[in-house]
């Protein structure tokens, strides 16, 4: 797939740049941060800046879910100052190695001032097996980024904490952390306006993960095809997402699911259907990444629900 580029955020992401200070590197060393999933790394090399070193841990294209640690991810994990990840119910493979590393980590999904949207009921029991998945019986969605607002909440707890260990940095944090909130609040007054006259528009996603966006934004989500950890629900269900008919303008896949199955549900409805990216697949580069990323999600939907 040819990968997309956001022509709407290229000033934005300039402006993150420029707004940051000359930031001077440690004499010694850089400092390392390890963040588990690329968006949580966009932010946090937002706040960096050139002062901290920001790497991925977990590939892009596949799901935190299932990936297996290499031994140089383990050594890359208790050589690192400082790790960020959402927590043992969505990087279940971190739960283990971090467990033995509790003053060097930052758990995301602890965060006070986190905006959680409402749980979602499934009255069904889903059908299949989730392979052990630590979601089964968690409910709550962990994709909290895709809500700008919880973005803004993390650079701050990410500000924090780098203060905490490198307080000679405090003035670079600070000032990279104003520039980041002005641009990511700006964003998302522009999305409000590019999405609202979708808002009635229904749409179903295959993976149960949009939750924090589509309260965020005031959407119609109608259904979802997977639970979280993969969970396939049962022909009832998809009985319900047929009945729907022309409700659905949209059905959304992600690049690490199957695209195919999207597509032919979307042909049985008479409805459209794209790709959305909510973990950066895509994303050429995390610096100046955040808002790209969520305006990537914005173009999907905008792209998919308008008429």
């Amino acid at each position: 797939m040819k990968k997309k580029t956001y022509t709407h955020t290229h000033g934005i992401a300039l402006l993150i740049a420029g707004a940051m200070l000359a930031n001077r590197a440690i004499a010694d060393e850089v400092p390392e941060v390890i963040a588990s999933i690329k968006p949580l790394a966009a932010i946090a090399e937002a706040i960096a800046g050139e002062s901290v070193g920001v790497e991925v841990l977990l590939p892009a294209n596949m799901s935190p879910h299932d990936y297996s640690l290499k031994f140089s991810d383990l050594r890359a994990l208790r050589s690192a100052k400082l790790i960020i990840w959402i927590g043992p119910h969505f990087e279940s493979v971190l739960q283990k190695p971090l467990a033995q590393l509790p003053d060097s980590q930052l758990q995301i999904a602890e965060l006070s001032g986190l905006i959680w949207p409402p749980e979602p009921e499934h009255t069904e029991k889903p059908s299949g097996h989730s392979h052990g998945h630590p979601h089964d019986g968690f409910t709550r969605d962990l994709h909290v980024w895709l809500n700008p607002m919880n973005g803004i909440v993390i650079a701050r707890a990410i500000a924090a904490e780098l203060t905490r260990k490198y307080p000679a940095e405090q003035a670079i944090f600070d000032q990279n952390l104003e520039a980041f909130i002005e641009v990511v609040t700006q964003l998302d007054s522009v999305n409000r306006q590019r999405l609202a006259s979708l808002r009635e528009r229904g749409f179903i996603v295959m993976h149960d993960g949009y939750s924090h966006f589509v309260a965020h934004y005031g959407l119609t989500q109608l259904a979802t095809v997977q639970l979280s950890g993969g969970v396939t629900q049962g022909i009832r269900h998809y009985g319900q997402m047929m009945a729907l008919g022309q409700q659905v303008s949209c059905v959304f896949s992600e690049p690490q699911l199957d695209s195919k199955a999207a597509r032919q549900l979307a042909q049985q409805l008479g409805a459209k259907s794209t790709e959305l990216d909510p973990l950066g697949v895509h994303l050429d580069s995390v610096k100046g990444g955040y808002p790209v990323l969520i305006e990537g999600v914005v173009d999907a939907f905008v792209g998919c629900l308008s008429e």
